[in-house]
């Protein structure tokens, strides 16, 4: 098995790979270590996880997905949106289940 430090190295390498082959924003998850924005003209932007407790990960990657969507809509730039993604997924996978975040969940959570 690699060693943790040399995946997060190819990760690097391919997210900046990708993110100039394509001209183009990607969002690679780390699992339990969080996710690594790489956006077009700007450095790597790591989130760390935002969960205490993981209970289930069905569905994180929808939430994030769809926090970033209605962030970007909103006017939230990537970076911000990535991050209030992230905290959404923290929350969502602290529930058994594939679950939702509420509005008031996430606030809170935006509290801290």
């Amino acid at each position: 098995m690699a060693q943790p430090f040399m995946r997060e190295q190819n990760i690097n390498k391919i997210g900046q790979f990708l993110k100039n082959k394509f001209n183009a924003n990607f969002l690679i998850t780390l699992s339990e270590k969080g996710m690594t924005l790489f956006a077009k003209n700007e450095k790597p932007f790591y989130l760390p996880a935002q969960a205490k407790t993981v209970r289930d990960v069905s569905g994180a990657g929808d939430t994030v997905t769809a926090l970033i969507a209605a962030c970007l809509a909103a006017g939230a730039n990537l970076n911000q949106a990535a991050g209030i993604a992230s905290r959404a997924a923290g929350i969502v996978v602290g529930k058994l289940g594939t679950a939702t975040v509420t509005t008031q969940e996430l606030i809170e959570a935006l509290k801290k």
